[in-house]
């Protein structure tokens, strides 16, 4: 009994056993389909991902080119503006270096005419530092002779001719020289201004004046010894300056 139920059993589970095998199959087949349609679904959503993603990048690189066209664009507009004034300037500048040739070749005479003028005038002016001022004069002619100097300086040397010689004509001044009509004896000069030129012996047996009309010296009385000496010494900045009488010629 025990024998045959047993094998009865082994029956009965070998026949469930082959009832049971296809419905397996057909349960694992359908897990498997289904496991593989969300790995595909996974695929396919991070595929959809990555594209949206690499469309977005090219977006922002499209718009970026543009962006960069733009300001391209714009820096050739500003570059073209700049052109034209550059342009314009050099035209300007070239229109000016003709005027400054034009100007260039007349000043060369101007300024002979002036330093023949200034000359002119120091020859005929009274007598003091006679022979500075002509020094000054032929330096200034030998610049206006170089052509290796610029009109600039040359001009500027003419015009610096002007102001010392308008300079004399203010203050008072005092220097040694030799006498006018007697060589080798030295005696102090006294210049007020353009007004007068006196020269003083060391001795002050002698005063003279310069006489701008007989172009010659007169001879003054001793009583101005003092005056002249006060004047030296004022113009030497040896004394204070105070009031000195200029023995100057009336209607000169």
């Amino acid at each position: 009994m025990y024998n045959f139920s047993k094998a009865k059993l082994v029956m009965l589970l070998g026949v469930a056993s082959l009832a049971y095998t296809p419905a397996h199959a057909q349960l694992d087949s359908a897990m498997q389909a289904a496991k593989s349609s969300s790995a595909s679904s996974a695929a396919s959503q991070r595929q959809v991902e990555q594209l949206d993603d690499e469309a977005d990048q090219m977006v922002r690189e499209y718009r970026a080119t543009l962006q960069q066209k733009d300001n391209i664009a714009l820096f050739v507009d500003q570059q073209d503006i700049y052109l034209q004034s550059q342009i314009s300037e050099i035209a300007s500048l070239n229109r000016q270096l003709d005027t400054v040739e034009q100007i260039k070749q007349g000043m060369v005479p101007m300024m002979l005419t002036m330093t023949a003028k200034i000359e002119d005038s120091i020859r005929s002016d009274v007598p003091f530092n006679l022979e500075e001022r002509l020094a000054r004069v032929d330096r200034v002619k030998e610049v206006l002779a170089n052509p290796n100097i610029s009109p600039v300086e040359q001009y500027r040397q003419v015009l610096n001719i002007f102001k010392v010689e308008v300079s004399y004509g203010q203050g008072m001044d005092s220097y040694e020289g030799p006498h006018p009509k007697q060589a080798g004896n030295v005696v102090n000069f006294i210049r007020f201004g353009r007004v007068a030129l006196v020269y003083v012996t060391k001795d002050e047996s002698e005063i003279g004046r310069y006489n701008m009309e007989t172009k010659d010296w007169d001879i003054l009385s001793g009583d101005k010894a003092i005056e002249m000496r006060q004047a030296i010494r004022i113009a030497n900045s040896e004394a204070a300056p105070t009031m000195v009488t200029v023995p100057v010629i009336i209607g000169q």
